[in-house]
């Protein structure tokens, strides 16, 4: 994983610290063409955009996750089309199957995908010339981490809602009426989620500083996640559950309130890792 995809990415980057910083002494021809200023924000939004990251994102949610129910609900013919002859499909497959074939998608490939953005956008002192350009251009330590994690985080978050919806018009179509707040939970629960697995990344970012070190980090981490569900007390707080939920909840064998737990702890550890990467990184020496 690259720091810097393209040069034209690296000369956005330069550009838009050296614009924000320096907005107040624009020259007037510049103000005369109403060039608008690259902040740190906005920056971030090109980093994603201009680079084709947003292309991954919809792969490994809204296509390949829409393709789950699709195999699920022509298991048989899929079977029976590759000569199958001596394997045989479940009986009484139904909308909980398919949200099952969804999640395990964006479980695994989005969940990669995500944490790759996340890690390379979160390696601020993979290079130290640039690492020293940001530093003495930015006031504060959480310029250097909230605006990447957050930027983001937002566009994993759409990528997800949109696959979710494309999957609820698919479990309606092929499997009838299914309740749309069970859909909403569903979404919310597996929002959280991957909040959390990003919030990972931030943590691994906090002591780490190469793209791959915090990939992989973050990707063991949340691989270990759910050791505490060993110790009978912790299962209902054990946030990693939230990536299956939608399963649960379309099977009725769980409800929205039984992940009340999951949920808040996944919101104070991806807050806490957040902080500890501001902190870490905003006293870290190059």
């Amino acid at each position: 994983m690259s720091r810097y995809d393209t040069a034209a990415e690296l000369r956005a980057e330069t550009r838009g610290v050296t614009d924000r910083t320096d907005r107040t002494t624009r020259s007037p021809a510049a103000a005369v063409r109403g060039r608008r200023p690259v902040g740190l924000w906005r920056l971030e939004v090109l980093r994603v955009t201009r680079t084709r990251r947003w292309f991954l994102l919809i792969l490994g949610f809204p296509v390949l996750g829409a393709l789950g129910p699709l195999i699920v609900r022509n298991l048989d013919r899929i079977l029976d089309a590759l000569g199958a002859d001596g394997v045989t499909p479940p009986d009484n497959l139904g909308a909980a199957d398919a949200m099952a074939a969804y999640l395990e998608v964006s479980g695994q490939i989005g969940i990669l995908v995500a944490l790759g953005m996340a890690a390379a956008a979160l390696a601020v002192d993979h290079r130290p010339g640039l690492a020293a350009f940001y530093r003495t251009r930015t006031r504060r330590a959480w310029e250097l981490v909230l605006p990447r994690w957050m930027v983001c985080a937002a566009a994993v978050c759409i990528a997800n809602a949109v696959a979710t919806g494309i999957v609820w018009a698919e479990l309606r179509g092929m499997f009838g009426a299914v309740s749309t707040r069970l859909i909403l939970y569903s979404a919310l629960f597996n929002t959280l989620y991957l909040l959390m697995a990003l919030g990972l990344a931030a943590g691994a970012a906090a002591f780490l500083r190469r793209p791959v070190a915090i990939f992989g980090a973050a990707l063991v981490s949340l691989i270990l996640l759910p050791l505490p569900r060993l110790w009978k007390p912790m299962r209902d707080w054990e946030p990693s559950s939230l990536g299956g939920a939608g399963v649960r909840l379309l099977e009725g064998s769980a409800s929205p309130g039984d992940y009340a737990a999951a949920s808040l702890v996944a919101v104070l550890l991806t807050a806490a890792l957040l902080c500890l990467a501001v902190w870490r990184i905003g006293r870290r020496e190059m």
